[in-house]
């Protein structure tokens, strides 16, 4: 297995974290540490009203969640568990295809249905109430790495240093990992904001980092 490109750059990776953690903003703060927990209550009320498991019921969400925008996720992924056709477009079929599945089987896991998804599966322990783990979107990893133009493909080993260092820096301020990357990644989507990003980028590079 090649060495991970990333892995010479887990002190340059702390350092932006701590950077932007003094751009923190009141409103950030209160916006990323509400974040999670306001999803997760969404997660319990599934459970109980369609009698899924909270696990089988975050992880049919976290499937529906790639390249998809929150608000929709959620009426989708309501959908699927109330066993309706999707009543607004966006969602991947494939995606679509393996929440179902994963409502069928009623999985608590859902690596089975997505064995090279390593933001799919953080995604779906946080909504599941487990705030120990980092989820790294897109933003959260051109926070990381301080770059509006970063666009890599991150797989299991790329993707574990990144949450590695946003945990190694939430440790360090004693605030739970998840939430830590939840108020970075408000306080990075209010400093660049998508019109900000498009001004600032000359070109686009699309680097794959496929290392499992």
């Amino acid at each position: 297995m090649a060495r991970c490109q990333f892995i010479s750059r887990m002190p340059e990776i702390r350092r932006n974290l701590l950077h932007l953690w003094q751009e923190v903003s009141e409103s950030d703060r209160e916006l990323g540490a509400a974040w999670y927990p306001r999803a997760h209550r969404i997660m319990v009320e599934w459970a109980e009203t369609y009698g899924y498991s909270i696990a089988t019921v975050a992880c049919v969400t976290a499937a529906i969640s790639p390249q998809l925008e929150w608000t929709r996720n959620l009426v989708i992924a309501d959908d699927v568990l109330a066993g309706r056709l999707p009543s607004i477009g966006g969602v991947l079929r494939m995606n679509l295809r393996k929440a179902e599945r994963i409502r069928d089987d009623r999985a608590g896991q859902i690596t089975p249905y997505f064995p090279h998804g390593p933001k799919v599966a953080s995604f779906a322990c946080n909504l599941g109430g487990d705030y120990s783990i980092v989820t790294v979107d897109t933003h959260a990893m051109q926070a990381a790495l301080c770059d509006v133009q970063a666009n890599y493909r991150l797989r299991w080993q790329p993707y574990s240093v990144f949450a590695q260092c946003y945990a190694d820096v939430a440790n360090a301020l004693q605030i739970e990992p998840a939430t830590f990357q939840a108020i970075i990644w408000h306080t990075w989507k209010r400093l660049y904001p998508r019109t900000r990003k498009l001004s600032e980028r000359r070109q686009w590079h699309i680097v794959g980092e496929l290392e499992d």
